[in-house]
């Protein structure tokens, strides 16, 4: 199994969901409002489109970590082997403590995202081998890079101006001919996600 890499945004996203779960005194991994682990991590400016989280209360985190492993579906999520980078939170509550783990999978390395006067620019490396060429959609609109090198898979889209706006989707073309999603975010960046509210709630009452 690869290194995961310490993420400081992922591990933003984790405090602050651990804060609230140990106030609320549940456990959820579902805000009041629907929002989830992507939609928190995003809220902070994240754009990874492969998110995960694992949470667990108890007298130690030693005892949650063993109670992580303990558990098939904890255990298969944290060891998943698409996970390049992790972050993790905790948050006293009462003689107890809750923990969260939050992993992504980095498929692009230095992505830009700069919004200018005469449009959008975005660039950076696809770091996976599987990249034939990559894609941008804004909306229903897709854009191809306007430099591309496939050898180092280093790319960068222009999307002209004077505006742009709504919702954003990055990835690449396989050799197969199929599509697959790397990156996705709105503009401007502090609205809403399209897949939820952007904003960290309360945590709803598990069902």
């Amino acid at each position: 199994m690869p290194v995961l890499v310490s993420d400081t945004l992922l591990s933003q996203t984790a405090s602050r969901w651990a804060a609230m779960l140990a106030q609320s005194g549940i456990l959820s991994h579902r805000g009041a409002d629907g929002s989830s682990a992507l939609n928190r991590y995003r809220a902070l400016g994240g754009t990874e489109a492969h998110v995960g989280e694992i949470l667990g209360a108890g007298p130690s985190l030693g005892d949650i970590e063993k109670g992580w492993m303990k558990s098939s579906e904890h255990r298969a999520l944290a060891l998943e082997e698409s996970w390049t980078h992790a972050g993790w939170g905790s948050a006293a509550a009462g003689s107890s403590v809750v923990a969260v783990m939050v992993f992504c999978q980095k498929l692009v390395d230095g992505l830009t995202i700069t919004l200018g006067e005469n449009g959008l620019s975005v660039g950076g490396i696809f770091v996976t081998d599987k990249a034939a060429r990559g894609l941008l959609f804004s909306g229903l609109d897709a854009f191809s890079p306007v430099q591309w090198d496939p050898r180092s898979r280093r790319f960068r889209f222009e999307v002209p101006g004077p505006s742009v706006e709504g919702y954003l989707r990055l990835g690449y073309v396989t050799p197969s001919g199929g599509f697959a999603l790397t990156n996705a975010f709105t503009l401007p960046r502090e609205t809403e996600f399209p897949a939820g509210p952007a904003r960290s709630a309360a945590p709803a009452p598990s069902p």
